[in-house]
């Protein structure tokens, strides 16, 4: 039986509790048909009792609470989690049984003329009307897009048959041979695996994506890479040649392939790249950073060497380069390769979406492809790439000889990740994003997990966080200090 998710209000909470579908669909004069839930009683929600329910709201809250301290002390973040915000949604069985938004969607602007301030190092002021988060708000889901789009759309041209996994990318996308890489496949782009640098600043040369593509073309495969699988290289080029290949063998823009067959088949009306050429407002959208200042520091190397990857060979267009944007980002999308470089759309980052649509699309994968009567894929195709493709952990060992907890990847998919919880197998699947965001699905226990932070509105660690000897130029990782622990509560609560 294939499960829809409904949302219903817990008695209680401002979280909400659903009941799975496969409901009887009603009709009334004059309206579409529309998937009807019963509403479970109190004592038949997935958390248990009503007072289960509220024990499991407090215990979130409390650490959304005790979150401010734990990041001044232990993360050497000087602010807390003032600023910032989050949405926490938790699917058990197709049951909504957690969601509720803390803290803000927008709270920080930059004064530039402050004494100090830079593009590197923006002077942050509280802005005049802080906005709360709600459950409705849009994300800037960062690389979450590997997988809530790129990945996506991948896997439905390869469920048609119109491309395979172990296909040349220089068969779609001519001219990519240059430079030794024409016998890199798209399996290794989907497992980082490709010899591709990891990143570059693209956007101090190209100004859309056609020049992006271009840009990869001529790009070199770094030598000291392994192309095996035993040690992946975490690459967002691999990523951006993949939404390429899609456009190449779709004939669509990326934002438009993508939507037309996944987002709107589904009903996810919140999943949108550029919201504010969809029809969405800042108001609906979370705030990030204010401008590019992370990604300004890793360009710098002359004042901020070390920040990132080597720059160094980029000198000169970064001296050149005016488009640093000096505003705080809301509905643009504050990777500079995707936003600045690739007008907001890239197959490595650029969609927004709410925590509810994401549910949907993780729930149609733990269906075997099937969501509310639409099927994307067959459950051979999910599979195939929620199956491990990586040999990081039997290459690699720790301090204590066992398996390194590393890098490991499915077909786009990460697997088996620190911030998936202490109880996560190779069977969990997801990813998260520099953002501020997490998702990911754990087939065994019909488990949803979806965390999304701004965690960029409340800026930058101290420059020697947590004991550090060095600058670690870097927003604090909202996937160890929230997604994380807040994951534990809900499954300790429900057992798993």
């Amino acid at each position: 039986m294939k499960k829809t998710i409904a949302f219903v209000l817990a008695a209680g909470m401002l979280a909400l509790a659903g009941c799975g579908a496969d409901q009887p669909t009603q009709t009334t004069a004059g309206t579409e048909e529309t998937t009807v839930a019963t509403t479970p009683s109190a004592t038949e929600t997935t958390a248990g009792s009503t007072q289960d329910q509220t024990a499991l709201e407090e215990k979130m809250d409390a650490y959304w609470n005790g979150l401010d301290a734990q990041l001044k002390n232990e993360a050497g973040y000087p602010a807390g989690n003032q600023g910032m915000g989050a949405v926490v949604l938790a699917v058990k069985d197709g049951k909504v049984i957690f969601e509720k938004a803390y803290g803000y969607a927008h709270y920080f602007d930059a004064d530039y003329d402050a004494e100090g301030s830079s593009y590197a190092n923006p002077v942050y002021v509280k802005t005049e009307h802080p906005r709360e988060m709600t459950t409705d708000t849009l994300f800037d889901l960062a690389s979450v897009t590997k997988v809530m789009a790129t990945t996506q759309s991948i896997m439905i041209l390869v469920d048609r048959g119109e491309i395979r996994v172990e296909d040349k990318v220089a068969d779609y996308l001519p001219g990519f041979e240059a430079n030794g890489k024409g016998d890199i496949t798209i399996a290794q782009l989907l497992t980082h695996s490709s010899g591709l640098p990891q990143w570059a600043p693209t956007f101090l040369y190209c100004d859309s994506k056609e020049e992006q593509l271009e840009f990869i073309k001529g790009l070199e495969l770094n030598p000291e890479y392994k192309t095996d699988g035993s040690e992946p290289k975490y690459s967002d080029f691999s990523f951006m040649t993949l939404g390429f290949i899609v456009e190449a063998v779709t004939g669509q823009d990326m934002d438009v392939f993508v939507k037309e067959n996944v987002y709107e088949p589904l009903g996810m009306t919140s999943t949108t790249y550029k919201p504010l050429e969809n029809g969405f407002t800042k108001e609906q959208i979370a705030a990030t950073s204010l401008g590019n200042p992370y990604e300004y520091r890793m360009v710098d190397e002359k004042n901020w060497q070390g920040v990132g990857y080597d720059c160094t060979g980029d000198a000169e267009a970064f001296e050149a380069f005016t488009g640093w944007r000096d505003h705080t980002l809301i509905g643009e999308v504050n990777d500079g390769n995707a936003g600045m470089g690739g007008k907001g759309v890239a197959g490595h980052a650029g969609l927004y979406s709410t925590a509810h649509d994401l549910s949907i699309l993780l729930q149609c994968m733990l269906n075997g492809g099937e969501y509310n009567g639409v099927r994307l894929y067959s459950k051979d195709t999910i599979d195939l790439f929620t199956t491990k493709h990586t040999t990081y952990q039997e290459n690699h060992n720790d301090k204590e000889g066992k398996p390194a907890l590393g890098e490991e990847f499915g077909y786009g998919f990460k697997l088996d990740q620190s911030w998936m919880g202490a109880n996560a197998t190779e069977k969990v699947f997801g990813h998260d994003g520099f953002t501020g965001t997490t998702v990911f699905a754990d087939p065994e226990n019909d488990y949803i997990f979806i965390c999304l932070t701004n965690k960029m509105q409340a800026g930058f660690r101290k420059s020697t966080a947590n004991g550090a000897d060095e600058d670690v130029s870097n927003y604090y990782n909202t996937s160890a200090f929230v997604s994380k622990n807040m994951n534990e509560i809900v499954r300790e609560q429900l057992g798993i």
